[in-house]
């Protein structure tokens, strides 16, 4: 008897959570329900013009097939990379997308690694533009002016591109706002503290370079402490984001690889080498300089949306809760100039900045016009719509061709004649973006070897005895940084064409290697 009244006592404690539970529920749909009436508008919109024709366009490029790659061998091989993990980036970042595998079987639903990365790509983005709406909102954005923010990031030509590639800054994109949205929480309590440190922390092991973003960050968490619990909110955040970030120098601790040493990576030698070991690319000031060049390739897919930000800087600095970003943004487009080293997806970093400011500065004109003329109500809110949709139109051209490119890229079409023509125990040098399909899908074994491994991974030179096939984009033999790859220049000399796809430098032909040469 009494084991049946403590059955009947634990039902009905479940189902008073059970109700407890959707009652909260109901209540934060009824008190959110105009904002996601809107926002859900916004993310289809988003969906559709980054989902379609994402798998054509843009090319393939070296970086998302190292991830992915990387990603492929935490699911397969547990280990964080087919190759020696050289601390090169700090891995939560593929290991996001090796979990997103495990969980969907990610790998096993495409016929192309890459084609994965651009679906966990798009989840990406719809995250960044549903917490650009969020942080429009906790920043002092009318609703209007938040869903023009999160336009502004669909739709720009500019991050169409950038964000379709897999790249690691469009996962630290969504754990950076994220990071600014607890940091803004109303309730000001010393959780959302934790949890905005909480995902600083997990932006900056997702890609170091999140870390430049600190000052900002840390002025937005300044500017919503309570006096009541400042103290405990400060010490429990720092506590948060400082465990987290402590799991990385522990990790290589652990495998004996913090300090430099002989014959083994080391955390401390690869950071070294990251700030000041590697080619500068000069200041984008100095109009011969590569970093000038590829301020130009961004400004010729768009230049509204950096232009934009840059000139909507004053405007938000009205705005008190806008300052935070305007930091961040002033953060990134310094490290332009510096004179450092800066990586080709550095723009990632500018653009939800730029989109969140470009719509405040919108709304401020908007409030400076409706003090002006009487009875302009809802001008904030017409003047941030209008700056988006604007921009749409002309956006419009250039968009079109993006969604709608029919040609597979060469590289796919190389993957597909090689599978069919090429005996599986050949050894092959290939691009990084194809590394995963010919292990994965094709079944090449021994694993091809991605062509920068061939003179760098002291394993693959070791046990390197012969090369049959090159299959790599044609750039890699003309381009300045081809004295990086001598064994892949040296067996080209030795190799004859068999078959090629594209043209220039995307172009790929298939060089198959004299049986009588050796590396």
């Amino acid at each position: 008897m009494s084991i049946m009244l403590e059955n009947t006592a634990e039902i009905r404690q479940r189902v008073s959570a059970r109700h407890r539970l959707l009652g909260l529920g109901r209540a934060w749909l009824r008190l959110h329900r105009r904002s996601l009436l809107l926002l859900a508008p916004v993310l289809v919109v988003a969906g559709t013009i980054h989902a379609w024709g994402m798998a054509t366009y843009p090319r393939w490029v070296d970086d998302p097939g190292t991830y992915l790659s990387q990603a492929w061998s935490v699911q397969y091989l547990l280990a964080l990379s087919p190759y020696s993990y050289f601390y090169d980036h700090t891995p939560a970042g593929w290991l996001q997308i090796a979990l997103w595998s495990v969980l969907t079987n990610g790998f096993n639903r495409h016929d192309s690694a890459i084609d994965f990365g651009n679906e966990c790509m798009l989840i990406a983005k719809l995250v960044s533009c549903a917490l650009i709406f969020a942080l429009g909102r906790r920043a002092g954005l009318s609703r209007v002016g938040s869903a023009a923010g999160a336009l502004l990031l669909a739709l720009s030509p500019l991050a169409l591109t950038y964000t379709r590639w897999t790249f690691l800054d469009n996962l630290v994109t969504p754990w950076l706002l994220l990071a600014f949205v607890l940091a803004y929480s109303p309730r000001r309590t010393i959780g959302a503290a934790m949890g905005a440190a909480a995902a600083f922390a997990m932006a900056a092991l997702t890609k170091e370079t999140a870390l430049v973003l600190l000052p900002a960050f840390a002025y937005a968490m300044a500017q919503n402490l309570d006096r009541r619990n400042r103290p405990q909110v400060i010490v429990m955040a720092a506590f948060a984001g400082i465990l987290l970030m402590a799991l990385y120098p522990l990790f290589a601790i652990y495998k004996g690889e913090l300090l430099p040493g002989q014959g083994h990576n080391s955390l401390l030698e690869t950071a070294y080498w990251q700030l000041a070991g590697r080619q500068p690319s000069g200041s984008a000031l100095d109009p011969g300089s590569p970093a000038r060049s590829l301020v130009d390739s961004w400004f010729g897919l768009d230049p509204y949306l950096l232009v934009g930000g840059l000139v909507a800087l004053p405007a938000a600095l009205v705005a008190r809760r806008l300052r935070p970003a305007a930091l961040a943004l002033v953060i990134q487009w310094l490290l332009l100039v510096r004179g450092g080293y800066v990586p080709y997806m550095h723009v990632i970093t500018l653009l939800p900045w730029s989109a969140l400011l470009l719509a405040g500065a919108a709304e401020q004109v908007g409030g400076t016009l409706r003090l002006a003329i009487e009875r302009a109500r809802g001008a904030r809110q017409a003047a941030a719509g209008a700056c988006a949709v604007a921009l749409a139109v002309v956006w419009a051209p250039a968009l079109w061709p993006m969604m709608t490119v029919r040609e597979p890229p060469p590289l796919r079409s190389a993957t597909a004649w090689v599978a069919d023509n090429v005996p599986r125990d050949k050894v092959l040098v290939v691009h990084d973006a194809i590394w995963t399909d010919l292990v994965h899908y094709k079944g090449f074994s021994p694993r091809p070897i991605i062509a920068y491994k061939l003179d760098t991974d002291p394993a693959v030179v070791s046990a390197l005895e012969r090369i049959d096939y090159l299959v790599v984009p044609n750039w890699y033999y003309d381009s300045p940084d081809a004295a990086r790859y001598p064994t892949l220049l040296e067996a080209r000399k030795h190799a004859v064409v068999e078959i090629a796809f594209g043209a220039g430098d995307n172009g790929v032909r298939v060089y198959r290697v004299s049986d009588f040469w050796k590396p």
